[in-house]
């Protein structure tokens, strides 16, 4: 198994999927024009971690902004998930944003409810990233 590793950049996020340990890290803002590339990278490498019919997976996400682009993307990534789900992985997602940003807060809120997942969601201090 493989670990895909994506250093973070001023606008694109940090990314690292540990299909051997079974976790997935998102982490930094998520504004770049390559950003559907990036996630586009990810949602196959999590389909083909999929095939493999893995048991869990633990997924961080921190994003301290993401734009129109990234939350088009991070909905099609969480349609991924879900479908890991469907299929029998036990899922566990901590979605982290900053303290006060109650907009992020209630978009991340409209994901969850729209897919129908269970995740915890919960605000951070801007200094933890």
């Amino acid at each position: 198994m493989s670990v895909l590793e994506i250093p973070a950049k001023e606008a694109a996020p940090y990314v690292r999927f540990d299909e051997e340990n079974g976790t997935l890290q998102i982490k930094g803002k998520s504004y770049d024009d390559d950003v559907v590339m990036l996630f586009n990278m990810l949602r196959s490498k999590l389909k083909a971690f999929g095939t493999k019919n893995p048991e869990k997976l633990d997924v961080n996400i921190y994003l301290k902004y993401f734009n129109t682009s990234s939350s088009k993307c991070l909905f099609d990534l969480l349609l991924d998930l879900k479908s890991l789900e469907d299929k029998g992985t036990v899922l566990s997602i901590m979605w982290n944003f900053v303290e006060g940003d109650e907009e992020m807060g209630e978009e991340i809120e409209d994901f969850r409810d729209s897919l129908d997942m269970k995740f915890d969601i919960e605000p951070l201090p801007d200094d933890l990233a």
